[in-house]
């Protein structure tokens, strides 16, 4: 790996103490690293350029502030990091106001064209970097990173610093990108044979733009069919294919550019210095220094691309004017301290709330009397199973006449047509808190609480559609928060064409909507384990505590819980449905109590006996890395948990 030599805490030293070829050399040195985490990303972008220069500006901008070179590395890629985000969430945004526009898109670069152009790449080199091309934009991010480190440019402490997590989540992204990126190369290797007339007939009206929708549909079919299969045989891992295949280099008039713009960036902050040298203590000229910086910073951002110089003064500006109507003073520095104390007394708070609505949480019972008593956040319910399988608690509902449906298996009561439009996340959950519907008091449901009314006997839509008529085949919001809380914030949301959950949605974006009446409270689970059992007394459901020595096939699976021999009970494979009621969404990797439930692998799926709908010859299993849940084919292998009632 190139890393830091012993030379390079002096360079960095003297880049800081305003030493303008020592900080040339390291713009120069770092561009690489840079050009290739955001060209990664954003391929297909058509400002790639543009959000290199701003990150390398950033990185000279703020270079005062690395206090261990050991890790100036790890900063840079953070910096990169953060600026494809601001990218693709402005970008976003600058999308959907000009969604009315019919417009000719803007064109693209391809760095994965680059890529292999560059690096020479060829047969499943070349699968790589074009799979990629199929990848989520949040899994790109990661990608650019984690191909760094397979190619020895970065480690993974880089990686994991440059993602600003910890190891553990770092290690749940990188194999979430990668099971996406294995998926995108089947596609990719499928669709490059050529060889299978039903792959011709299943991408009928593609457009050839790799997307999200036509992912899915391809690799369904490819999974399912022996010829699209044979091209996916010996596969090499995709980390084995980068040894050596890094850096993609960077064009020589880009290269200029920055450091251009860097020399003038840094010019600029030694003028500042000085400026603020000559004023401190002299309340004279402390009252014009203002107009000489402003000056000097808006004469600094001739340097800049024309279409980031009007809003870099712009921004300027405000922070001018900000400055002068709220000086810095005893009084200032009082109310912020005041206002975190009164943060961490809400959180406080809110904790003894959690606990004391954990400790409401009562046994199962029959009937829906004891509602108002209940805290049905969590599953303190037994899960509804689809009517007809054989299953406990088949699903059945009541209408109550007045817009609402009563489930009468978990009691809570549901808005019966879905709300109409589409929300933020935000705008859901005041939707719902709005809603005067039968009386009001609705909020948005949680995660579990949504998954209890998905049908997985049915797709398209996955619900009972007698008693919700109106259930749009789209993703619907929950009110559970993604684990992680790193900007951009996502929450999970349900889709109800076969019943998949997804924790990719990103708070900002716009999802249907349908409200739930119920108690407040977490719904902790007060699991009691005896025997090598763990019984949860409020879903009435007695699980396996261990699991399973090896994996399996999903028949197997079956007939493993069918045989296991353990204190004189009778054993069956767990639904989805219930299986998902094990989840902790407090945790990841692994997300589940491991104080109850020891021994789980970090990024593991377990098997359920509950079929695809739309694909009977696979079978929905859940992962315990967060609690996302699919099918898959029953050739498969995975682990196996199994359940008593």
């Amino acid at each position: 790996m190139n890393k830091a030599n012993a030379e390079e805490p002096k360079l960095i030293s003297a880049a800081q103490r305003g030493d303008q070829r020592a900080r040339d050399a390291l713009v120069r040195k770092y561009l690489p690293l840079v050009y290739n985490i955001v060209g990664r990303s954003l391929s297909g972008h058509p400002n790639i350029d543009d959000v290199v220069q701003e990150t390398m500006l950033r990185v000279v901008r703020d270079l005062a502030a690395v206090r261990n070179p050991e890790s100036f590395r790890s900063w840079v890629g953070a910096i990169a990091v953060r600026q494809v985000s601001t990218y693709l969430r402005q970008a976003d945004e600058a999308a959907r106001l000009t969604a009315a526009l019919a417009k000719m898109p803007e064109p693209t670069v391809d760095f994965e064209e680059v890529a292999v152009l560059h690096l020479q790449l060829s047969g499943q080199r070349r699968e790589v970097a074009e799979a990629s091309r199929w990848l989520d934009e949040e899994n790109r991010v990661v990608l650019s990173l984690w191909w760094l480190e397979a190619a020895g440019e970065m480690t993974r402490g880089d990686v994991t610093a440059a993602m600003e997590t910890t190891p553990a989540y770092a290690a749940v992204r990188i194999q979430r990108m990668r099971s996406q990126l294995d998926l995108s190369r089947s596609v990719v290797a499928a669709l490059a044979a050529s060889d299978c007339r039903q792959l011709g007939l299943t991408t009928t009206g593609w457009d050839s733009r790799p997307t999200a929708l036509w992912r899915k549909r391809i690799s369904q079919h490819v999974r399912d069919c022996a010829v699209c299969l044979a091209t996916s045989r010996e596969r090499i891992a995709a980390e084995r294919l980068l040894v050596g295949h890094g850096l993609v280099p960077v064009p020589a008039l880009l290269t200029a550019k920055v450091v251009r713009m860097t020399a003038a960036e840094g010019a600029r902050a030694a003028m500042g210095s000085r400026v603020s040298r000559a004023i401190r203590g002299n309340p004279v000229v402390a009252a014009t220094a203002g107009i000489v910086v402003v000056a000097l910073a808006v004469a600094c951002t001739a340097a800049l691309p024309a279409r980031q110089r009007q809003a870099a003064q712009t921004a300027i500006a405000l922070r001018t004017v900000q400055a002068s109507a709220t000086p810095t003073s005893p009084t200032t520095a009082t109310a912020t301290k005041t206002r975190a104390r009164d943060t961490k007394t809400r959180a406080s708070a809110s904790a003894s709330a959690s606990a004391s609505a954990s400790a409401n949480r009562v046994p199962l019972q029959a009937g829906c009397g004891s509602q108002s008593a209940r805290t049905d956040i969590w599953a303190n319910w037994p899960m509804p199973n689809p009517a007809g399988t054989g299953l406990p608690h088949p699903a059945s509902y009541t209408n109550l006449g007045n817009g609402t449906v009563r489930d009468n298996v978990t009691c809570l009561v549901w808005q019966q047509a879905s709300a109409p439009g589409t929300y933020t996340f935000t705008q859901a959950k005041a939707y719902c808190a709005g809603l005067t519907l039968a009386g009001g008091s609705w909020q948005l449901p949680t995660r579990i609480q949504l998954m209890s009314i998905v049908d997985t006997a049915r797709f398209g839509p996955a619900i009972d559609s007698i008693e919700f008529p109106d259930t749009l085949v789209k993703f619907y919001w929950t009110s559970s928060p993604w684990f992680v809380t790193k900007p951009p914030l996502r929450s999970w949301i349900v889709s109800f064409f076969e019943g998949m959950e997804s924790s990719a949605a990103f708070q900002s974006d716009a999802y249907q909507v349908r409200c739930v009446r119920s108690a407040d409270g977490t719904g902790e689970p007060d699991y009691q384990i005896a025997n090598g059992q763990v019984t949860d007394p409020v879903t009435g459901l007695t699980w396996q505590r261990a699991t399973s020595a090896t994996a399996m096939s999903a028949a197997a699976a079956t007939s493993y819980c069918a045989g296991l021999d353990l204190d004189g009970h009778s054993w069956r494979l767990p639904s989805v449905k219930e299986l998902a009621t094990l989840v902790d969404e407090d945790r990841v990797s692994p997300a589940l109590d491991v104080s109850a439930f020891p021994g789980v692998l970090p990024d593991v799926w377990f098997w359920s006996s509950t079929v695809s709908a739309e694909y009977p010859t696979q079978r929905w299993a859940l992962n315990f890395n967060d609690g996302f849940s699919f099918f898959r084919p029953t050739a498969d292998t995975f682990y196996v948990r199994c359940v008593r009632d």
